[in-house]
């Protein structure tokens, strides 16, 4: 039987009331992108009671002050309930060329078991581009499926130009992820060494000094490590690298200084202690670190701004303290260990939703009960 081709979700470009902050009862997994001119956006997911649900939305926000201030939502990619479709895991990402991305990961729960595999209607990574980042009024492109699987990081760019997108499978054995030699036109899978076990792989590649590639990704107690020593054509088989992770997403990028930029949950067992780490020696030691949050946090994702600046997003109790948590740091912070940069700090509100949201409490137990019926039926069919 033929493929069906994938249904996009819903683009709002004027979000109603009904996704302001004040509605949200769980908000969670956020992203950052900085432009030349300075303006920040982020993005991050919510709706519904939790996640994963049909109700899920991701959401844009801005900052014109380099973080103090946001203004949210500027748009809204939300689920398509009647076609079983899920809308999750924005990720921003500034190319080469300035161009914004905006990704986002779909899944289609109205697919059997036998058929997930192989449809690619399952799990798919989309895409919009803005051209202008830095204009009055963001334009974006027509949404386009990039690749399958989900993607929960920023793309690598090589020295020889290629990019890298760690679009996973989570039901495959190996790391796979997506290269596009033609600047985001085409993406062609590769796939990478076996994997370190893991129930989300959220990988990331840094190209060494040497030329060679090291793939870092989730993995039970520590990172699972990969190297490719010829450009991706061969990969050593996955295996745990001595950098401490209870099974969650971290950021990995190389600076402009040269450095190796790592910030991670530095417990081998709790999501806590969220600790930027500096490499002079490609990631073979971190002599340089500041904690940036001790208290129960994940999934960050950072960018480098035009000023050096290095701006840290990430979720603080997603269901329960419901915060989108901004840090703005320098290199000379880390270095020294703590905040020395006058306009240095951790720890600012980008978004906190109310403890009691401005839902009526029946609506809420209608959202609920329906949303328990739905999972059931996922957990019956295998998808959970």
């Amino acid at each position: 039987m033929p493929h069906q081709q994938p249904v996009v979700a819903r683009i709002d470009f004027s979000p109603g009331v009904e996704y302001s902050v004040h509605q949200r009862l769980w908000q969670g997994c956020p992203t950052i992108l900085a432009t030349r001119s300075g303006r920040l956006l982020a993005g991050w997911y919510s709706g519904g009671i939790r996640e994963p649900s049909l109700r899920n939305y991701c959401l844009l926000a801005t900052s014109s002050d380099r973080g103090l201030n946001w203004r949210e939502p500027l748009l809204v990619i939300a689920g398509r309930p009647e076609h079983g479709l899920q809308a999750l895991d924005i990720q921003l990402w500034l190319d080469p060329r300035n161009r914004a991305w905006l990704f986002w990961t779909q899944r289609h729960y109205d697919l059997s078991l036998e058929r997930r595999k192989a449809d690619p209607r399952h799990l798919n990574t989309w895409a919009m581009v803005c051209a202008d980042p830095d204009a009055d009024r963001l334009a974006w492109s027509e949404p386009r499926l990039v690749a399958p699987g989900f993607l929960r990081c920023q793309p690598t760019v090589l020295q020889d130009g290629r990019w890298l997108l760690c679009a996973y499978d989570w039901t495959d054995d190996n790391y796979h992820y997506y290269e596009s030699a033609d600047l985001g036109q085409t993406f062609m899978p590769h796939q990478a060494g076996r994997k370190v076990p893991t129930p989300f792989d959220e990988a990331m590649i840094l190209e060494r000094r040497d030329g060679s590639l090291w793939l870092l990704a989730r993995a039970r107690g520590c990172l699972g490590q990969a190297f490719s020593r010829d450009g991706g054509r061969t990969w050593t088989n996955g295996e745990p690298s001595a950098i401490p992770n209870p099974s969650t997403r971290f950021f990995l990028r190389r600076l402009r200084s040269g450095r190796v930029f790592l910030i991670n949950n530095h417990d081998s067992q709790r999501r806590c202690n969220l600790t930027a780490f500096l490499s002079e020696d490609d990631g073979k030691t971190w002599p340089a670190s500041l904690l940036l949050d001790s208290r129960e946090t994940s999934y960050p994702d950072a960018v480098q701004a035009e000023d050096g600046v290095l701006h840290i997003i990430y979720d603080r109790g997603r269901t329960t303290f419901r915060e989108i948590v901004h840090s703005r740091i320098t290199e000379k912070d880390i270095l020294a260990g703590h905040l020395v940069d006058y306009d240095s700090y951790t720890g600012n509100l980008v978004s906190k939703a109310p403890v009691q949201a401005e839902i009526p409490a029946a609506e809420q137990d209608r959202i609920r009960q329906d949303d328990d019926v739905w999972r059931a039926k996922m957990a019956a069919e295998r998808f959970f």
